[in-house]
Order: C-alpha cells, then sequence, then structure tokens
C-alpha cells in the first residue's frame, strides 16, 4: 500500500511521539530486536528515512519523555519540533539542523505553523508563545499567557487561538500578540486525567473540552459561549463528580454537521456543530485517549477497549484492534490508514478498509 510524498511528510508529525530521543544528532539507531518479535520496522505504511534523538539519555530508571509533535512544512523543506530541553530545532528533510531557538521552558505542543506568512508560534511550559519567522527562527513577539501549554493552537486571518492547561482559551492578534478575547472555566475538585483537550476550529466556531467534564463552542470573533454542554450531567451516580476524572481531555473532531468528543468517564458523543444538540452518546465507549476521523469514519482509542473504527454517521463498528501493549495514545488518517502510537514504545499502522495491520514500528 503505497502513500504519497506528502503523506510520509504527515506521518512524522505523529511519528514524533515515538522518535524522541537525545542532544540533535543523526543516528543510525536500530530499532529492531528489542522485542524479538519484529525488525527495526515493518509493512508497507511505514518506512524509516532518519531518527534524530531530541533530549538527553539517562541511565537507570529514568526515562525522558517528549511530548511535543512536529509541524510540518513540505513545501519549503522543514519540520519545526520542540523540546523538553527549551529547544524548538527547525530541520531539513534529511533531519540536519537548519536552526535551533533557544525558549525559557520547556516545550511540550505542537508548534503551529503557517508556512505561506512564514509565521511559527511556539507555546511553553511556563505559558509564553513566541512568535517567530519561520525561515530562520527570528523573534517578532513574546507573551506570557500564565498557564502552560500542551496542545497546538489554531489559526484565522487575523488571530491565534490557543488552550491552557488550566482551561482558558485566549485569543491574540497575530501582529503584536495582544489578547482580543479570553474565556476562563472554573476547574471542579478532584483528581483529573493528565492531558488536555485541543481546539476544533470549524464554521468561525472555537469548540473544546474541559476538566470540568464541559464542552463548549466559542465565537472566533468575540468568545461569547455559541453553546455548551455539561456532560457530568449524564453520570449515573452523581457523586462521580466530586471524586473526579470527569475531564472531557479529547480533541473534538468533526464529520459532516456532526462534532464528536469523548468524557473519560460519560462515553463517546455526537452534538449538532450548530447548536449542540446531541445527536448520539454511547457510555459504553469510555476510557477514551484520542478521536480521528475521516470523510466516513471515526476512529476511537481507549485505554480499555483499545482502538476502533466506527462507520459515519451511524457509529455502527466496521473493525477494532484490542491486544495494544500499554494504551493506545495519538491518532491520525492518512492514505486509507490508520496510525496509532502505543504507549509502550510502538508506532502501528492499521488498514482504514478493515484494521488489518500494514505497518509497525517498534521503538521500546
Amino acid at each position: 500500500m503505497g502513500i504519497s510524498a506528502r503523506a510520509r511528510w504527515l506521518l512524522l508529525a505523529l511519528a514524533g511521539a515515538v522518535l524522541g530521543g537525545c542532544g540533535i544528532a543523526r543516528t543510525a539507531t536500530d530499532f529492531g530486536g528489542i522485542d524479538k518479535v519484529s525488525g527495526r520496522s515493518a509493512g508497507p505504511a511505514i518506512r524509516v528515512r532518519w531518527v534524530q534523538e531530541l533530549a538527553p539519555s539517562f541511565g537507570g530508571l529514568y526515562v525522558p519523555v517528549e511530548r511535543a509533535a512536529p509541524a510540518l512544512d513540505p513545501e519549503h523543506g522543514r519540520i519545526y519540533v520542540g523540546t523538553t530541553q527549551r529547544v524548538l530545532w527547525a530541520l531539513r528533510t534529511d533531519g540536519k539542523p537548519a536552526y535551533h531557538y533557544l525558549a525559557e521552558a520547556g516545550i511540550e505542543a505542537e508548534p503551529t505553523l503557517d508556512a505561506a506568512r512564514d509565521e511559527l508560534y511556539v507555546g511553553t511550559t511556563r505559558g509564553v508563545i513566541h512568535a517567530l519567522h519561520a525561515h530562520d527562527g527570528t523573534l517578532r513577539w513574546k507573551v506570557e499567557t500564565g498557564a502552560s501549554f500542551s496542545k497546538p493552537g489554531v489559526l484565522s486571518a487575523d488571530a491565534l487561538y490557543v488552550v491552557t492547561d488550566d482551561d482558558t482559551v485566549l485569543a491574540l492578534a497575530r501582529t503584536d500578540g495582544s489578547v482580543l478575547w479570553r474565556y476562563k472555566r472554573e476547574r471542579r475538585a478532584g483528581l483529573q486525567v493528565a492531558g488536555h483537550a485541543g481546539l476544533l476550529f470549524a464554521n468561525n466556531r472555537i469548540i473544546t473540552g474541559f476538566t470540568d467534564g464541559s464542552v463548549a463552542a466559542l465565537s472566533a470573533g468575540d468568545g461569547r459561549v455559541l453553546w455548551q454542554i455539561d456532560t457530568t450531567l449524564d453520570f449515573a451516580d452523581p457523586a462521580q463528580t466530586e471524586k473526579g476524572f470527569v475531564d472531557v481531555d479529547t480533541t473534538p473532531v468533526q464529520i459532516g454537521n456532526v462534532v464528536y468528543f469523548a468524557s473519560f468517564l460519560g462515553g463517546l458523543y455526537g452534538v449538532d456543530a450548530s447548536h449542540g444538540t446531541v445527536q448520539s452518546r454511547n457510555p459504553e465507549l469510555n476510557a477514551i485517549t484520542g478521536l480521528a476521523a475521516d470523510d466516513d469514519a471515526l476512529i476511537v482509542a481507549s485505554a480499555k477497549l483499545g482502538v476502533l473504527c466506527l462507520d459515519a454517521p451511524g457509529l455502527e463498528l466496521r473493525w477494532k484492534r484490542t491486544g495494544l501493549r500499554g494504551s493506545a495514545g495519538s491518532l491520525r488518517v492518512l492514505s486509507h490508514a490508520v496510525y496509532v502510537t502505543e504507549t509502550r514504545g510502538a508506532f502501528l499502522a492499521f488498514a482504514l478498509a478493515d484494521g488489518h495491520e500494514v505497518g509497525r514500528l517498534q521503538t521500546e
């Protein structure tokens, strides 16, 4: 099963979650043979072109984790990726550095790129957004927001929209970083699932989930709440709200006029994008950690259930993959395949049509 050159580029953004490792240097690291099951890579859907290690190697029980997926610019031959070592790297197509930019803190979110306008936006764990010229990494402006970032922003013609890990959505002017509007949710008491939902930008709406179990659609122009849903109202046990783990941490996806999102405990929702009216809910599909969408399929990653492909709009099960080591993480659909990261060190590709494995990379 062949994939286009552009698709191969896009796959690097997902593979970055598996390939993180130590200071920037090209390496011939062989990932094969560790589990005595597969080689460095297997299957037509995955081929390793090069590997760059991004964080220092440590001995003992400590294992460094790099969470920032790369932003990709195939037309200009660039990959932009941040690291926990406070460095943003711009890499060429052969994996060699074009330049690097030193931030004041670690970078755990994918950079936000507008290649046509030569703009790159990088958020840090200290809540600072750096706006750079993408071609050389020179600083245009930077602004402090007060909370860390773990998700990429989205862009309109004049604004950068971001969500912080403390449940604040901000619209910033692309020209100078000034705050155009701000929307803040107050957190509920109780334990929370790690991570935060990213932003869906569609039909002049910013849609995202929050750690209190709510989902809101905001006007991109002024931040007004157009609709909101409190998923905790659907819990069979109302006391669960005070216990915690009520988060909506999955970035919403849209198929047609239906927006899908998932509450960790409350299950999978499908709502009307315009009005927020609930079209469907499946409480049995819970512990969901990621969503992806194709024109006629919804892909669900669950810590309990594995990876499922559901036909849209009826959400009938097309296929299901279980037996993953650990749980599924990031998801992406490209060229008739579903690409999945696994928490215990594999990068997998399943055929979108029937779920059979068409590629694997073992990194451990």
